[in-house]
């Protein structure tokens, strides 16, 4: 006997004996039964077959769906959201006094008067605004700039302004500007020219915190200044009213004397509080020469609510600028500078 590749089982003879082919036969019918069987149902099972893939991809198709949906999502999500800010206002660390380039540099301030120890800006600074130079009839002529004893022939070294007082004979400036009262003021400087004069200053008024420790916040200065040719400064030039808790969030405008410049720069802004002492403000262009710088606000000529100085005599940065917040304690410095009417 043999094997066909396709028969199955054969006789020697290749025809097997009669219950051989009985019992092959009963297993081809057998067979064709189960073959039978098997083609009957191949309809339907190639039917459920073609409908469970059509299931699985229609699934599948979902969920890859939702992912490709929930991957689109997410990044869109990250398209949009906005980045965090690192943190709100700027705290530069270093007490150089940049803002003047020409006055005895103090100690560091203790921590216990530090804005930088108390300070905790939650906000998010305005956007800083631009300084631009100003000439001619644009110069305030209550601003001008702190030379030296040299005068005119020397460099200008601070900016200070006129405020009005029953004397009419003020001016405010940064304490750490003034070193003696062998500086003189140059009302509405530009140019290597003085407009309305160089004035001499007589007395310098000074908190006693300044005295003993440079504390930032203490640092404004009030100068009597002398007459010229029979007259006030404040007869020639006006002044600016003193503001006294002023508070923080309104615009005030900076006009300064950059030491490297014949001409003031001045910018605009909003202030916000730096802490509960000092304010800060950011404008371009305030490099050193610009301490002292008024803070103006209100309607023409304005009040004067702050000068640059402070935190940092100003600021270690140009487009950064801090002042003392003008409290009770600037306005007992001012009623000692104008006491007996000057």
């Amino acid at each position: 006997m043999h094997m066909s590749g396709k028969s199955g089982y054969q006789g020697a003879d290749g025809q097997g004996s009669e219950d051989e082919r009985m019992t092959m036969q009963g297993a081809a019918d057998g067979g064709r039964q189960r073959t039978g069987r098997a083609r009957y149902r191949r309809p339907a099972l190639i039917a459920g077959c073609v409908v469970a893939c059509l299931v699985a991809c229609t699934s599948g198709a979902a969920a890859a769906g939702k992912i490709l949906g929930l991957n689109a999502a997410n990044a869109k999500k990250t398209m949009t959201s906005p980045r965090r800010s690192s943190g709100g206002g700027h705290q530069p660390t270093s007490p150089t006094g940049r803002k003047a380039t020409a006055s005895p540099t103090p100690s560091a301030a203790p921590a216990r008067s530090s804005p930088h120890a108390t300070a905790s800006p939650s906000h998010q600074a305005p956007p800083p605004g631009v300084s631009r130079t100003v000439t001619g009839h644009q110069l305030p002529r209550q601003v001008g700039a702190l030379f030296d004893s040299s005068g005119l022939s020397g460099s200008h070294h601070c900016t200070a302004s006129v405020v009005n007082s029953p004397g009419e004979n003020l001016i405010v400036t940064a304490a750490h500007c003034l070193g003696s009262t062998s500086d003189v003021f140059v009302p509405a400087y530009h140019d290597g020219v003085a407009p309305y004069g160089v004035w001499h200053l007589q007395r310098i008024v000074v908190d006693a915190a300044w005295t003993d420790d440079s504390s930032p916040d203490d640092d404004v200065a009030f100068a009597v200044v002398a007459p010229l040719d029979g007259r006030t400064i404040q007869s020639v030039v006006g002044g600016y009213t003193l503001g006294i808790d002023e508070g923080t969030g309104g615009r005030v405008t900076l006009t300064g004397y950059p030491a490297t410049s014949q001409d003031p720069v001045t910018c605009t802004n909003h202030i916000s509080s730096f802490s509960s002492t000092q304010n800060e403000i950011h404008c371009t262009g305030m490099t050193g020469g610009t301490s002292g710088t008024p803070w103006v606000t209100g309607d023409s000529p304005g009040t004067v609510m702050g000068v640059i100085g402070g935190y940092e005599q100003g600021g270690d940065t140009a487009d950064v600028s801090y002042s003392v917040a003008f409290g009770q304690s600037v306005q007992s410095l001012y009623q000692e500078a104008t006491a007996g009417g000057n």
